[in-house]
């Protein structure tokens, strides 16, 4: 007996390790992943918010809704980056990332502070709450900085007010101090965006199943009430759902599964070769028949609780009902607000975008059975077991989701690179934002104030003579690559433009942060950035997988007729080596 005492001690420990191992694996690609390939400029909906914050007084563009929701401490953060900053998307990135790890660690503090679970439950645990949170099938939210800081808010002031509440049902004091708290943090969660109103119900729910005061019952509603009054008062349209919109119960329950099971959907597709199809990912019952399931799991877990009132004195328990109520009503406010938009698109019920709020659903579900099995010997270890094996099981969604994130990274740079050199390469722009009018004229504030990718003063070096640039300082690099027109665009001017591609490297290892391109004469003509993946280069020249060393740049005031040449520009020195540009140029200009 002692011998098997003593081998399961052994199993024990090494499924801890393992556990643990995995965990940490797991959260360095997930925040190597997240860095390498976040968006660094302005993108998408920004484009209008930053129009709003650049265009009206302060206190207007905090207190107006935009598509419904309230932006208001949001705002403040994109304000005080455009203002100080520069608009500094790098700097909202590492704000939005740092909410993402405060949201993990108020969730982890909770496990490992539950006394009613041992140490391999509490591992497993913080491994489901790591995958949860820094899984790239979240890359949609957390790979754009204003956009991870908006619902990061959200979901770390719910969290907060959770955690506090929490607190009050284990008697701690001051108890005045934790409903401020509790209060103030629902309120941050409410106009960070729409889906923070779910906090109270959510808090309401909890209290009502911890047998809490009716005085504490009451705050909370009045609170909830007061929250939802301001929503109404503040500028900006409210939700509303015309009579052509309007859903039966029946789809409405569709749409609610079909968001909740959509991550097990990418997450099973992954494993195929072929990418999965629009068309495919809305044709596919899988998000609809996991999401049933998931329906069915919450209502078991929570309906007890409401009936019997004994949610008890585990943290991790209150903390894991609560990001599972929290997220299923936020989810129930994405049906009913995106109505419209669901039914011009159906498409959108499996949007990735809403994996940020489902991810969290299912986590606080794996949560609530790790502290429910802990003590269940027949489902101990299969549940153990199952939840351990989710990063392998989610790995190829993670990596290809990663490898989305480096795309539109790029996408971004290319379409900032126009922006940076004058030209009006609408293809390239329209990726940016629906609406190219938009990031024209803003992009016109942004170039008189020098935010965002005009902050560096790149666009200055255009019409400048080479030897003006870095006081004439030349240095031999090696210079090689090949860099040729594409096509033929307009410069914001209507002058001619030319869109150039290529490659290039120095010393055969590294890349340029950016090339010159000149005319005959030395005067700089335009600018290229790297924007491309090029395999066949990296593979050539023993570069990194995912080296940038293709480079997209533009020659403004194009002659076809004249030379132009192409120079490094790294390091406040020029290449001496130069590059021809060739030409295979169409007869007629695009817009």
């Amino acid at each position: 007996m002692a011998r098997s005492g003593n081998f399961g001690d052994v199993v024990e420990r090494i499924f801890q390790v393992t556990t643990g191992i995995l965990a940490l694996a797991f959260l360095a690609s997930g925040i190597l992943f997240l860095w390498n390939g976040h968006v660094t400029v302005t993108a998408f909906d920004m484009w209008h918010l930053y129009t709003v914050s650049l265009n009206q007084p302060f206190w207007q563009a905090a207190l107006l809704k935009y598509g419904s929701h309230s932006m208001f401490f949001p705002t403040l953060l994109w304000s005080i980056d455009i203002a100080w900053f520069r608009s500094n998307q790098q700097l909202l990135f590492v704000i939005g990332l740092a909410l993402l790890i405060l949201s993990a660690i108020v969730l982890l503090v909770a496990t490992w502070q539950d006394k009613t679970i041992g140490t391999t439950a509490k591992l497993v645990a913080t491994l489901v709450v790591v995958v949860a949170n820094f899984s790239m099938t979240r890359a949609s939210i957390t790979a754009i900085g204003p956009f991870n800081c908006i619902c990061s808010l959200v979901v770390v002031g719910a969290l907060a007010a959770f955690y506090a509440l929490a607190l009050i049902c284990g008697g701690t004091r001051p108890y005045w101090t934790l409903m401020v708290l509790v209060v103030t943090s629902g309120l941050i969660a409410s106009f960070s965006f729409g889906s923070g109103f779910a906090v109270w119900p959510t808090l309401l729910i909890l209290g009502w199943s911890a047998r809490l005061s009716w005085r504490t019952l009451g705050l909370i509603l009045a609170a909830g009430i007061v929250a939802v009054i301001t929503y109404g008062v503040l500028p900006g349209a409210a939700p509303e759902i015309t009579p052509e919109n309007a859903i039966s119960l029946g789809t409405a329950l569709r749409r609610f599964c079909s968001l909740l099971g959509t991550p097990f959907l990418y997450a099973a597709a992954a494993w195929s070769s072929p990418a999965l199809s629009p068309a495919a990912a809305q044709s596919s019952n899988i998000p609809f028949v996991c999401g049933t399931l998931g329906l069915g799991l919450a209502a078991g877990a929570v309906m007890p609780r409401l009936v019997r009132r004994d949610l008890g004195t585990s943290k991790l328990q209150f903390i894991a009902l609560a990001l599972t109520v929290f997220n299923f009503v936020a989810m129930g406010f994405i049906v009913i607000g995106r109505t419209a938009h669901m039914h011009a698109s159906p498409g959108e019920v499996v949007a990735p975008r809403y994996m940020f709020w489902s991810s969290l659903f299912w986590a606080g579900l794996f949560l609530i059975f790790v502290q429910n099995v802990d003590s269940k010997k027949w489902a101990r270890w299969p549940t153990f077991s199952a939840l351990s094996a989710l990063p392998l099981l989610i790995f190829p969604e993670h990596y290809q989701a990663a490898a989305w994130g480096r795309h539109v990274h790029l996408i971004m740079e290319s379409a900032a690179t126009s922006l940076i050199n004058g030209v009006c390469d609408t293809d390239m722009v329209a990726q940016m934002y629906p609406t190219p009018a938009t990031v024209y004229s803003l992009a016109k504030q942004y170039r008189q104030r020098r935010l965002d990718m005009f902050a560096d003063g790149l666009q200055d070096w255009i019409g400048v003579s080479e030897t003006n640039l870095f006081g004439g300082h030349y240095k031999s690099v090696e210079l090689k690559g090949s860099i040729a027109v594409q096509s033929l665009v307009r410069c914001a001017n209507g002058a001619p433009a030319a869109r150039v591609t290529g490659w290039a490297i120095e010393r055969e290892t590294s890349i340029p942060k950016q090339l010159i391109l000149v005319n005959a004469s030395g005067k700089v003509c335009g600018l290229a950035r790297p924007t491309e993946i090029r395999t066949n280069i990296n593979g050539q020249y023993k570069l990194p997988k995912f080296a940038t060393s293709g480079f997209l740049g533009y020659i403004r005031d194009y002659n076809p007729q004249t030379p132009y040449f192409v120079r490094s520009a790294d390091d406040k020195r020029l290449s001496r080596e130069t590059l021809r540009v060739t030409s295979s140029v169409p007869m007629a200009a695009s817009n």
